[in-house]
């Protein structure tokens, strides 16, 4: 029985001892769970913290971006606005007024004005007041489109922001165009719900002036001074001095402070206009919040904690992925095709350039001919789906070895893989057949072509700015082609013709105003009588004592419209001409003039000739406009309208080439124009075939029947003329008459007395000119 109480002691004693060891191994287990948990939770506490101060820190920086590209647009279009109202020959404020009120009503500017070199604003509103003090008036009276810190209105008191941009009028400032809006509207680009709505965010400058408040409930609700605000509220000044100096080096950052006795987190970006700098904020609590409750409701079990905590990680993951992914999404996917955009390819295809060493690839650039009319005639809609269609038939060709994306509009860009320019003929074959394919199976009611520029990428060359802008110099001569595909690569060639071009371009607007545009005369005669009965106005560009010929710069300039400014040159030099010779007591004959396209459409175009020949004082009849054949298709129902009001002016109207296009009969039983001038191929297959003699003769007998005059040009030997003769042509020009001729030499042709000037004697006296 002893023995047995003694086993039972020892066992409940060894019970004891294990149940003590088991609470010790609990408590210990306890322990160190709580403890891991415990520092695991202050870690990612930390982590959390600073994930969200550089999301904020991404905030900033994005609404400095969405600020500075708002600016940039508005000052855009106020430019374009100053564009319209300069580009008339002669300044008229009240047309610069009417103008100005037009587009107040079309943009959502409070007031427009145009204030002259005296200070004195002419506004919309019929508001009077003085800018000559303003320093935004006087940086866009030097030149600068800038925009105002904020301003007080005089009229209402409202906080605005005004936008200055300088009008020129003929190369010279003439003025300022200002427009003003409401700081609220920058305020409300501010407005976003970061951090469940607790974030806000302003606009201060450089030296802690406010430009953009905000009314958030957790800010303060007005300032004048930012740092004054700061130090009234306790913060420490190191704080407030490395502020200050990393915005004066346009430096970002982030901090935290205690001001209004609110803990605040604060990133600061520059906007990257006038001193301006984005403020976001967030209460340092909310930053902290979901880590706090985390560690309170997980102190008292460190299982729970360990599983919460995980819960936790896993949802903050998971939200800063998204929002990542959200900003990624902004910053490079394109809004159309959902694919790479522009930012992200440019990335991609320098790591791409950078890992192949440049080496076996080219930079391609597509776009899609006359995409612009296809969205006029099938709708946007339609359009994006082609987009769409583009973007995945070159997702399919990458098979990871290539890269692409849109680049603007209608134009991709594609890097390729290719050994040689043959396989990357072969690639962009491949995809002009497939896309093809794709839209017959889609039974399209239309097709689509193609203009390819290629580059191919050498290892010395490894910036991808410059690579793409080859391609596009490359896309720019494809864009001349008829082939299909229209592929062209970069050469020596395009880059030298793209060295000319802006040569050209740097040079033509001097060139226009130091009068080095000189015009030519090539005289028309009577095939009959051989007597003089008008002359063609050419020009050429004398620099330097050198004739650059206008096979070199009229191309250029009917592609960056400068065609219309030498078109109105010509006509004006025409007519002072006319005038001189008039005056002289001279009988003047008709000079026909070239009109381009951009003009002939362009606003007021009929006005603008009436303008100029009122100016002189001269009978409209002694004004010929030729109207090449290639326009008269663009808008048959427009130039029907403006050849009529020419034909009321008193001008004569020529369809110039004809026959060179796609000439038909609707054209001379639409257009009801005075002179025909046929192309000289008509003439030189008519010398050889009885055919195309037969088809110019109908021709010249049409139009006769029309009660036009027939000109032949072209005519370059005593067969042609004699030919012309025999079918009755009325007026002849070419190089077996006379060659284009200085003014001074016409002139001596008209002065002959009774002005029956033969061509025998002009071409005697051009002989002589040429001698000497």
């Amino acid at each position: 029985m002893a023995n047995l109480h003694q086993i039972q002691k020892g066992a409940a004693l060894l019970k004891e001892k294990i149940t003590r060891q088991l609470a010790l191994a609990i408590v210990l287990l306890a322990t160190v769970l709580i403890s891991v948990s415990a520092y695991f939770i202050y870690s990612t506490k930390d982590d959390i913290k600073q994930q969200n101060k550089q999301y904020l820190s991404e905030i900033a920086v994005q609404n400095a971006e969405v600020i500075k590209n708002t600016v940039r647009m508005e000052l855009d279009k106020i430019e374009a606005i100053a564009n319209i109202i300069g580009s008339r020959e002669k300044f008229d404020v009240d047309y610069a007024l009417a103008v100005l009120k037009a587009e107040s009503k079309r943009h959502s500017f409070k007031r427009l004005a145009y204030v002259p070199s005296d200070g004195n604003a002419v506004t919309t509103d019929d508001v009077s007041f003085n800018v000559l003090g303003r320093s935004y008036y006087k940086k866009a009276l030097a030149g600068e489109s800038n925009v105002s810190d904020r301003l007080t209105d005089k009229i209402g008191g409202n906080f605005i922001n005004v936008y200055a941009v300088p009008l020129y009028h003929k190369g010279h400032i003439h003025g300022v165009i200002i427009a003003t809006k409401d700081t609220n509207v920058l305020s409300e680009l501010l407005k976003h719900n970061s951090f469940d709505g607790e974030g806000f965010s302003y606009i201060i400058t450089k030296d802690g002036s406010p430009v953009v408040n905000t009314v958030h409930k957790n800010s303060l609700s007005s300032f004048d001074n930012l740092f004054d605000s700061m130090r009234k509220n306790h913060v420490d000044e190191n704080l407030i001095a490395e502020l200050k100096r990393n915005m004066a080096l346009n430096k970002g950052g982030i901090f935290e402070n205690d001001m209004s006795d609110v803990p605040k987190v604060l990133a600061y970006s520059s906007v990257g206009i006038n001193d301006w700098f984005v403020i976001s904020v967030v209460p340092k609590q909310v930053i902290a919040q979901n880590a706090d409750r985390l560690i309170n409701r997980n102190v008292t079990s460190a299982v729970i904690t360990v599983i919460v905590m995980g819960a936790l990680i896993f949802f903050i993951v998971v939200q800063n992925y998204k929002n990542r992914r959200k900003l990624e999404q902004l910053a490079y996917v394109d809004s159309i095709t959902g694919g790479n955009n522009f930012n992200k390819f440019k990335l991609l295809a320098a790591e791409m350039i950078a890992r192949n060493k440049g080496k076996n690839l080219y930079m391609i650039r597509i776009d899609i001919d006359n995409f612009k009319l296809l969205n006029d005639m099938y709708g946007f809609r339609e359009g994006d789906e082609i987009l769409v269609g583009i973007n995945q038939l070159l997702s399919r060709m990458d098979s990871g070895r290539d890269l692409h994306a849109r680049l603007s509009d209608d134009n991709f860009i594609w890097l390729v893989n290719c050994l040689t320019e043959e396989e990357a003929v072969s690639k962009i074959r491949q995809f002009n057949d497939a896309f093809q394919g794709t839209m017959s199976q889609d039974q399209k009611g239309y097709k689509l072509g193609f203009t390819f520029g290629a580059y191919k990428i050498h290892p010395k060359n490894m910036d991808v700015d410059k690579i793409i802008d080859r391609a596009a110099m490359a896309h720019q001569s494809a864009k001349l082609l008829h082939a299909d595909p229209k592929v062209v690569f970069y050469d020596e060639k395009i880059r030298n013709d793209a060295i000319r071009i802006k040569t050209i371009e740097n040079m033509m607007y001097d060139a226009l105003a130091n009068r080095e545009f000189v015009v030519y005369l090539q005289p028309k005669y009577n095939v009959s009588t051989s007597t003089i009965e008008g002359a063609e106005a050419l020009v050429r560009w004398v620099r330097d004592g050198k004739v650059i010929p206008p096979s070199e710069f009229i191309s250029i300039f009917e592609r960056n419209g400068f065609i219309v400014n030498m078109d109105m040159y010509v006509l004006e030099e025409v007519c002072r001409l006319q005038r001189k010779w008039l005056d002289m007591g001279l009988n003047p004959v008709p000079i026909s003039i070239n009109q381009s396209k951009s003009l002939v459409y362009s606003k007021d175009y009929v006005d603008k000739l009436y303008g100029v020949i009122t100016r002189y004082d001269l009978p409209a009849r002694l004004i010929e406009v030729e109207l090449l054949e290639t326009i008269i298709h663009d808008n048959v129902t427009e130039l029907i309208s403006i050849i009529r009001q020419l034909r009321r002016i008193g001008l004569l109207i020529c369809i110039d080439d004809f026959g060179s296009g796609y000439s038909s009969l609707n054209m001379l039983k639409d257009f009801d124009v005075d002179v025909l001038k046929i192309d000289r191929e008509f003439l030189n297959n008519a010398e050889i075939s009885e055919r195309a003699k037969y088809v110019l003769a109908q021709i010249i007998t049409l139009a006769k029947g029309l009660k036009m005059i027939v000109v032949t040009e072209g005519v370059e030997t005593e067969k042609q003329a004699g030919l012309l003769k025999e079918l009755e042509c009325d007026t002849a020009q070419g190089f077996f008459y006379a060659r284009p001729m200085p003014c001074e030499q016409f002139e001596k042709l008209l002065s002959v007395p009774g002005g029956t000037r033969t061509f025998e004697s002009s071409r005697e006296d051009q002989l002589n000119h040429e001698l000497t």
